[in-house]
């Protein structure tokens, strides 16, 4: 194998160099298409302001796309690229300074500025113009790129450059600056054109000359596209070109030398170093890309840190009880992350807004469960800036989190509602108490349910689901209506679900013992008589302990023969961990709404046939045993029914 040759070189750079041209038009062309106008009655709005950025991404990827094509051909050794493909490309790259002068001269309102910019405009297309005339008929020779062509640009577009900055020269603003600055680069780069000695130029003037239109779209995006210039295109842009240098580099310090210097064709110890070499380039790439992103965010654009700030949002919702001042506060929190010029929130009374997000504006509605609901609008963002996907995650999330935490505020403060309610509510039938209990589980219980399964569902998501199923099969059971008695093995399926959800809220701070013996399983109690005892056991008892503590459920039968005449069960339900006073008994008693509820519903249902007995020993905890006469007749009627037997 021989050296590789300056011409060889120059092969390598082109075919990277108009892959990198082509990738960076392309990515113009789709950053312009997103902001493109939506059709309306059949036809497109008549003010189409990206059809210059659009006509640049065209003639751009034209250019690179033919001209990969042609040098390719050449480059590849396959033979000689066809004049006409050619003359296509240089035409295309003839035409780019033409639509730059145009972009110049306009206003913002798609006007030209100034007397002599519809001249300068006119010019610059006919020297576009005359120059691809040029390159065509070239063709008949075979003598493309045609060198009158070249000089014809190189000399107009030069000296176009003066005029423009003559009426330029009071217009507020740097970007046409820059525009122009970028003309006459390009002015100055297609010189070399005009001597183009097919392929026989340095790798250098290869690179610079093949690619002097590439200032001309930076400029552009640079004026219509500044923010998205460097948060989306500069970010692949800079990543792209590290890796075209590193593997520009590779070949030259390790590959290179390394074919030269082997004498065998197919020698393994060279393709082995290749393929290790494309390896490593490809793995390197994802390096870069975080390596741009971060330098563009933190240097370029210096970009808040959104990760940091939903942690700011979540603290700031932990800490607020008032849905408006929430609301102020996360506005006041991201207007300056996004650099809005303005960011409130307003009040939805239908509660039909959709997010919406318009280039620098948004809405973004707060969701919650119930009205009122709530809507932040986000205003124009300061210099140019659009919102892009992580901007519109950031508000999404914060509007999320907004929403989650005014939920919880109006669910305690239904519960404080409620609670103000039950201790307001008087003595009630057996049957009215009954379907009140059904209907109103303890709403803390079920606040701190919820919550468990909300933290489950991020920490452990199976068992978030399984959690969620015994909840579902806890309601079924209290909020099934018609029956008054139940078996005591139906009780116990239910309170069972019960205590599975509460050992995932307290984990290994509860302990849960359950002994009754298989013959009481379908003895008649009534129903949830015994999950308010279960609940005050740990909201009372664990609940208060650090150590947290264990529950107990025990059922016995008294008497040797159950069908007997007086044969009762005992059932008892007891805890360690914190004991109450009896003082807080006594309160509990007379003020508690399960407490009394059990007692008077036992009284009403059975008389003075069955007994509630609470104690407590600050030793071991406090015990509440029930002693109801044995029935295995369950009644579907009244509740007086259920003391008979079968």
């Amino acid at each position: 194998m021989g050296t590789m040759s300056g011409a060889n070189f120059a092969a390598l750079v082109h075919i990277l160099g108009f892959l990198t041209g082509a990738a960076l038009y392309a990515m113009l062309m789709g950053l312009v298409l997103r902001g493109r106008p939506i059709r309306t009655a059949g036809s497109w709005s008549a003010s189409f302001p990206d059809r210059l950025p659009i006509a640049t991404a065209i003639l751009g990827l034209m250019w690179n796309v033919a001209g990969l094509a042609a040098y390719g051909v050449r480059d590849l050794g396959v033979g000689q690229p066809h004049p006409f493909l050619m003359a296509v490309a240089f035409s295309a790259l003839g035409f780019l300074p033409a639509v730059v002068v145009h972009s110049v001269l306009i206003s913002s309102g798609q006007q030209l500025r100034g007397r002599g910019a519809p001249i300068l405009v006119a010019v610059s297309y006919g020297v576009a113009s005359v120059a691809a005339t040029l390159q065509f008929w070239g063709v008949r020779e075979a003598s493309v790129p045609s060198s009158l062509a070249m000089q014809v640009l190189t000399i107009s577009y030069g000296a176009l450059t003066v005029p423009l900055l003559v009426m330029t020269r009071k217009w507020a603003g740097w970007p046409r600056r820059w525009w122009i600055i970028a003309l006459s680069i390009f002015a100055v780069l297609a010189i070399r054109f005009s001597q183009h000695d097919q392929g026989q130029e340095s790798w250098l003037t290869e690179l610079v000359g093949h690619h002097a239109s590439l200032p001309l779209a930076f400029a552009i995006l640079y004026q219509d596209y500044r923010f998205a210039l460097a948060d989306i295109f500069l970010k692949r842009a800079l990543a792209l070109f590290m890796l075209v240098g590193v593997a520009a580099g590779l070949f030259v310090t390790i590959a290179e030398p390394l074919i030269a210097s082997s004498t065998l064709d197919g020698d393994p110890v060279v393709a082995g170093t290749l393929l290790v070499l494309w390896v490593g380039t490809a793995l390197l790439y994802p390096v870069m890309s975080r390596a741009s992103s971060w330098f563009v965010d933190r240097i370029v654009l210096r970009r808040a840190d959104y990760a940091g700030l939903q942690q700011q949002m979540a603290s700031i919702a932990a800490e607020e009880e008032s849905d408006e001042r929430l609301l102020d506060r996360a506005c006041a929190l991201l207007q300056p992350a996004l650099s809005a010029r303005t960011m409130s929130w307003v009040v939805d009374p239908a509660g039909d807004s959709e997010e919406k997000f318009a280039g620098s504006t948004a809405t973004i509605p707060v969701p919650t469960s119930e009205p009122p609901r709530y809507v932040i609008v986000v205003g124009p963002l300061a210099g140019g800036r659009r919102l892009l996907s992580d901007d519109e995650q950031i508000l999404l999330n914060v509007a999320n989190i907004i929403g989650r935490r005014i939920d919880a505020l109006r669910i305690m403060r239904e519960r404080m509602i409620q609670s103000a309610r039950e201790q307001e509510m008087g003595k009630l039938a057996t049957e009215a108490e009954l379907r009140a209990l059904r209907a109103q589980i303890n709403p803390h219980f079920l606040f701190n349910a919820l919550n468990t399964i909300t933290w489950l569902v991020q920490a452990s998501p199976e068992r978030a689901g399984k959690t969620l199923m015994k909840l579902t099969a806890l309601l079924r059971g209290v909020l099934k209506s018609g029956t008054a008695m139940v078996t005591l093995k139906e009780e116990l399926a239910l309170i069972s679900a019960y205590l599975d959800i509460e050992r995932e809220r307290f984990e290994e701070r509860l302990t849960v013992r359950i002994d009754v013996p298989d013959h009481l399983l379908e003895t008649s109690i009534p129903s949830l008589i015994l999950q308010p005892l279960v609940e005050n056991a740990i909201k009372h008892g664990i609940a208060r302990a650090r150590q947290g503590g264990e529950v107990a459920l025990v059922a016995r039968s008294v008497g040797s023969d159950l069908n007997a005449d007086g044969a009762r069960i005992e059932i008892t339900v007891s805890n360690t961990g914190s004991a109450a006073s009896e003082i807080e008994i006594a309160q509990g008693r007379r003020r508690g709404v399960g407490l009394k509820n059990v007692e008077e519903r036992l009284r009403g249902i059975y008389g003075e046939d069955a007994l509630l007995q609470l104690t407590s020993h600050p030793a071991s905890g406090t015990e509440v045993k029930v002693s109801l006469p044995i029935s295995y007749h369950r009644s579907e009627s009244e509740p007086g029914a259920a003391g008979r037997r079968a």
